[in-house]
């Protein structure tokens, strides 16, 4: 008898695929062993405690943002509502009528009085560039750096992807259970990347894959997670994921760039300019944020880019 990762977790109690890898759950972490064992070597880790020191740790549920944001109007598939009567729809639904997911919004923008609530942003996720006056602010025009995600039991995230210009990615759950669903760089030979957007797979309905189609996902090897209310995950970049709602789900999600993914931060950005047809600027846009790297390491031993507070971004 096969059984899936899904399975031994529920078995076991232990977040494992079927290869026996496993994501550990981590409290009181020192921030010298987040990097020894976890950034550097790039493993994701839950970390059940980084968020404790939010005011919203806790308390937020579907009830508190009826009563704090119930009044908010968003975007759900093209058409305005209040935010109260999304979440009503959400909690009605069930893995055979989801409902509408993701239900993602930028913090700044939809919900500015959330900030404080998700503060202060936790050391592990720091130093972060992304809000530096060196760093050119519209190479993250796509990119929301503070995010909430709603989405009602059984919804299921629409692709599988690591976070663009391989940014790490911090997911905060507040309420509920959600599973993700985890795959090791090096993999890309099966997971049927798309050329055009290369930090997307191409596969369709990648939850329940059509096998003949894609013959080679059988070949990679998932990890599967499950992040329950108050945990942290920490997804290193380039690790590929996907995620769905096991019961109805809010999450605060957030990318970082450092000095250990500059690099490959570099890599993407450039390789996306040449793929737009612009190779000289892809030459000059590289050349520069090597030639700021140094002096931003240096800013750092500083102090630089370690505000626990959210900025503009």
């Amino acid at each position: 008898m096969t059984v899936s990762g899904s399975a031994l977790a529920e078995l076991h109690g232990a977040d494992v695929s079927a290869d026996g890898l496993r994501v550990e759950r981590r409290s009181n972490l020192s921030a010298a062993e987040f990097r020894a064992k976890y950034l550097m070597p790039r493993h994701p880790v839950v970390i059940t405690d980084a968020a404790r020191a939010w005011p919203i740790y806790g308390r937020g549920n579907p009830d508190h943002f009826r009563r704090v944001y119930g009044d908010q109007r968003v975007r759900v598939l093209g058409q305005d509502c209040r935010l109260g009567d999304l979440l009503d729809q959400l909690e009605r639904a069930t893995p055979d009528k989801p409902g509408p997911y993701p239900c993602k919004y930028e913090i700044a923008k939809h919900l500015r009085g959330l900030l404080s609530e998700v503060e202060p942003r936790f050391s592990y996720s720091l130093p972060d560039r992304q809000a530096s006056a060196l760093v050119p602010q519209r190479l993250f025009d796509e990119v929301n750096n503070l995010e909430i995600f709603f989405g009602g039991s059984g919804g299921k995230f629409p692709y599988l992807h690591y976070d663009v210009m391989h940014l790490h990615a911090w997911i905060t759950q507040l309420h509920g259970d959600k599973e993700f669903v985890l795959y090791a760089p090096g993999q890309e030979k099966y997971l049927y990347v798309n050329p055009e957007l290369p930090w997307q797979s191409g596969i369709r309905n990648h939850h329940n894959p059509d096998y003949a189609r894609y013959p080679e996902f059988r070949k990679a090897r998932a990890q599967t997670v499950v992040l329950r209310p108050g945990e942290t995950l920490f997804l290193p970049c380039g690790w590929w994921h996907t995620a769905r709602s096991l019961t109805m789900t809010i999450s605060i999600a957030f990318d970082q760039l450092g000095p250990d993914n500059w690099n490959d931060f570099i890599d993407d950005v450039v390789a996306q300019k040449r793929r737009d047809h612009r190779p000289f600027r892809a030459l000059a846009l590289g050349a520069y944020l090597r030639l700021i790297g140094p002096l931003l390491s240096m800013a750092e031993l500083f102090g630089a880019h370690r505000s626990q507070r959210w900025g503009r971004r």
